[in-house]
């Protein structure tokens, strides 16, 4: 069954490694990583024919990115009832907290909707071109470079534990700085600016 997959791939050459792109630059659910992993394999590219390649794939996942990115703008209200509200919430959230190079992490994490989220939160069109290629770019480059090591299914399952470990970083910090901020909150730590305040208070 694999080979019968990866010879129909052959057969659609560059033309299905940019259907596979574009799938997942429009935010539909899509595995396109995988995709540039397979055709990392099938084309076997030499080190500058991958800078090439990962170049390009990134500028048309860049390019196709701003289809939902629009959509989200001119019909933000139909678009908000399509994604999950938790989805948008925790985008939301790390976009204002860490600002927009989260563009680039959730391409990396392979969070498609977050063109959505870009649009809601008024993120500026050449900054969100930028943080998109920025972050498929270097996902490509991993992708095709692993392709070419020619075991398929032991780089796919490495790189989806990669993905979970990059989640399980992201959650800790946000659970750690959420827990700053109360503790913060309830006075229980102090800023160097509380404890400067407190001094020049003492030395009145």
């Amino acid at each position: 069954m694999v080979e019968i997959i990866l010879e129909f791939l052959r057969e659609l050459g560059f033309a299905g490694l940019f259907i596979g792109i574009v799938v997942e630059a429009l935010s539909i659910p899509f595995p396109a990583a995988l995709f540039v992993l397979v055709y990392g394999y099938i084309l076997d590219p030499s080190p500058g024919e991958i800078i090439l390649l990962s170049a390009g794939s990134a500028a048309v996942y860049t390019a196709f990115s701003y289809v939902p990115y629009y959509l989200s703008i001119k019909f933000e209200p139909a678009i908000r009832k399509s994604v999950s509200r938790e989805k948008i919430k925790a985008a939301g959230g790390w976009i204002r907290k860490y600002g927009e190079w989260m563009i680039a992490a959730g391409r990396v994490l392979g969070m498609g909707y977050i063109a959505y989220i870009a649009g809601f939160s008024n993120i500026r069109p050449l900054a969100f071109g930028a943080y998109t290629f920025a972050g498929f770019f270097p996902l490509s480059l991993l992708m095709f470079y692993l392709g070419t090591l020619g075991n398929l299914d032991f780089m796919a399952e490495a790189f989806q534990n990669t993905q979970w470990l990059i989640f399980t970083m992201i959650a800790v910090a946000v659970t750690v700085w959420i827990g700053y901020r109360v503790l913060l909150k309830k006075g229980l730590i102090r800023t160097k600016k509380d404890k400067a305040r407190q001094r020049q208070t003492g030395d009145q």
